[in-house]
C-alpha cells in the first residue's frame, strides 16, 4: 500500500497516529481548562459586584476577561503561526494561572484594578482554551474536520459541568478558613489552568501544525505572519468564509451577552449561589455535550444547514430568557442550556466552514481574526449587558439576543445565494 506525504513530509500513517494522539491530549486540557473558565464565571460576576458594590457595571468582569481572550486569539494565533500549537496553548493556559491568582488576592484585599487585570489575564487562558479546535483541525480529514473538531469541544463537557457543582462548597471551605468566600472558586480555577497548561507541555509532542505544515521558513517572521486587518479581508472574500466569521461572532455574543447576567438576575430573584451553580452547569451542558451531535450533523448534512440551526435555536432560548422575568427555575434552566446548545452548532459548523474556505497558508491568522472579532462582540455585549439590564431588565437584554440570532438566519441565506450564484 503506497502512503502519500502531505505538506509538513508525513505519511499519512503518521498523520492519523499524531492526530490521535492530538485528540486525546486535547480532550484532557480541554476538560479542565473548560471548567477552570466555568467555575471562575460562576464567581466572577458577582465578586465584581461586591467589589463595586452596584450591578450596573457588574459585566466589567466577563467584559475583562473578553478583552483577554481578544488579545489571546490575535496574538497566541500569531505566536503559533510561527512557533507551533504546543508552544503557543502552553503559555496562553499559564498566563491564566497567574491572572487566577491575581483575581484572589484582589478579592481578599478589594482592589477593582487587580482583580480586572487578573481577568483579562484569565481571559488569555479562555481565548488560548478557544483555540485549542483548531489544533483538531489541523491534521483531521475533510470527512471528519467537524467531528474532530467537536470531539474537543466535547471533551470539556466534563469540566464545565462538574466544576462549577463545586461554586458552594468551595466558596464555603473558603469562608471556614478565613478567606472571602469568592476566592475558593477563583483558586481552584487557577489549579485547573495550570493542569491544563501541563498537559499540553508535556505531552502534545509532536506539533500538530508543524506536521500538518502550518510552520514554514516564510511564517518563522513576525513580519510574515498574517495580521488582523489582512485576514479579516481574506474571510470577507469569500460568501462562506465569511458566513463563518458571522456564526462564530453571533454565536458567541449572544451566549456571553445573556449567560453574563444570569447569576445577577437569578440572585436579584432569591435564588442562592449553588442554583445559580446548577443553571450554569445546565448551560455548559447545552455547550459542550452535545458538540458530538453538532459534528456530526455538519459533516453529514453541510456546515450550512447547522450554521441555520444554530440561529434557530439560539433565536429560541432568548425567547425563554425574555418571558423569565421573575427568573424561574422552570425558563432558566431549559432556556440557558438551548443558549449553551445554539453555541455549540454555531461554533462547531462555524469554525470547520472557516478553517475549509481558506487556503492553508492564511488558516492560522484566519482562525485567530475570527476569535479576536468574536471576543470583541461579546466583550462589548457584556459590557453593555449590564447596562440594559438595569435601565430596562433581563428581557430586554435577552430581546436583543433574539434580534442577533435573526440577523444570522438571514446571513445563512444570503451567503448560500451569492456562493451558489458564484459556482453557477
Amino acid at each position: 500500500m503506497t502512503e502519500t506525504a502531505n505538506a509538513g513530509g508525513a505519511t499519512d500513517f503518521e498523520i492519523d497516529r499524531v492526530q490521535r494522539r492530538t485528540l486525546r491530549v486535547l480532550w484532557a486540557s480541554s476538560m479542565f481548562s473548560r471548567g477552570a473558565v466555568s467555575m471562575i464565571f460562576a464567581v466572577a460576576v458577582l465578586a465584581i459586584k461586591d467589589l463595586l458594590g452596584d450591578d450596573r457595571w457588574a459585566g466589567m468582569s466577563t467584559a475583562a476577561s473578553t478583552v483577554g481572550s481578544a488579545i489571546a486569539a490575535a496574538s497566541l494565533a500569531a505566536f503559533m503561526q510561527r512557533r507551533g500549537r504546543n508552544p503557543g496553548l502552553t503559555v496562553g493556559l499559564g498566563i491564566a494561572v497567574f491572572g487566577a491568582v491575581l483575581c484572589v488576592i484582589a478579592i481578599e484585599s478589594e482592589v477593582l484594578l487587580v482583580f480586572l487585570l487578573g481577568m483579562v489575564l484569565i481571559g488569555v487562558g479562555s481565548g488560548a482554551s478557544n483555540l485549542s479546535r483548531y489544533a483538531a483541525a489541523d491534521l483531521a480529514a475533510p470527512e471528519r474536520r467537524s467531528r474532530d473538531i467537536s470531539s474537543v469541544v466535547f471533551a470539556a463537557t466534563f469540566g464545565a459541568v462538574l466544576f462549577p457543582l463545586l461554586v458552594g462548597p468551595v466558596n464555603g471551605l473558603a469562608a471556614d478558613l478565613g478567606f472571602n468566600e469568592r476566592s475558593g472558586g477563583m483558586a481552584l480555577g487557577a489549579l485547573l489552568f495550570a493542569i491544563s497548561s501541563g498537559a499540553i507541555f508535556i505531552f502534545m509532542r509532536p506539533d500538530p501544525l508543524r506536521v500538518a505544515g502550518g510552520i514554514t521558513d516564510k511564517a518563522t517572521t513576525k513580519a510574515n505572519a498574517v495580521p488582523f486587518r489582512r485576514a479579516v479581508a481574506i474571510a470577507w472574500a469569500h460568501p462562506l468564509a465569511r458566513l463563518a466569521f458571522v456564526a462564530l461572532v453571533v454565536s458567541q455574543a449572544v451566549m456571553v451577552m445573556v449567560m453574563a447576567m444570569t447569576p445577577l438576575h437569578m440572585e436579584a430573584h432569591g435564588h442562592s449561589d449553588g442554583v445559580v451553580g446548577q443553571v450554569i452547569s445546565a448551560h455548559t451542558l447545552g455547550m459542550f455535550a452535545f458538540a458530538p451531535l453538532a459534528g456530526y450533523l455538519s459533516d453529514r448534512f453541510g456546515r450550512l444547514p447547522i450554521v441555520v440551526l444554530a440561529g434557530v435555536t439560539l433565536a429560541l432560548a432568548t425567547v425563554l430568557t425574555a418571558l423569565a422575568g421573575e427568573a424561574p427555575k422552570l425558563l432558566m434552566f431549559p432556556g440557558l442550556y438551548l443558549l449553551g446548545l445554539g453555541w455549540s452548532f454555531g461554533i462547531v459548523a462555524g469554525s470547520a466552514l472557516l478553517t475549509e474556505s481558506v487556503e492553508e497558508s492564511d488558516r492560522v491568522g484566519v482562525q485567530g481574526a475570527a476569535d479576536t472579532a468574536t471576543n470583541l462582540a461579546s466583550g462589548l455585549g457584556a459590557l453593555s449587558s449590564g447596562i440594559v439590564v438595569d435601565m430596562a431588565g433581563f428581557h430586554v437584554l435577552s430581546f436583543v439576543g433574539m434580534a442577533a440570532a435573526a440577523v444570522l438566519i438571514a446571513q445563512s441565506w444570503f451567503e448560500h445565494r451569492l456562493a451558489v450564484g458564484r459556482l453557477a
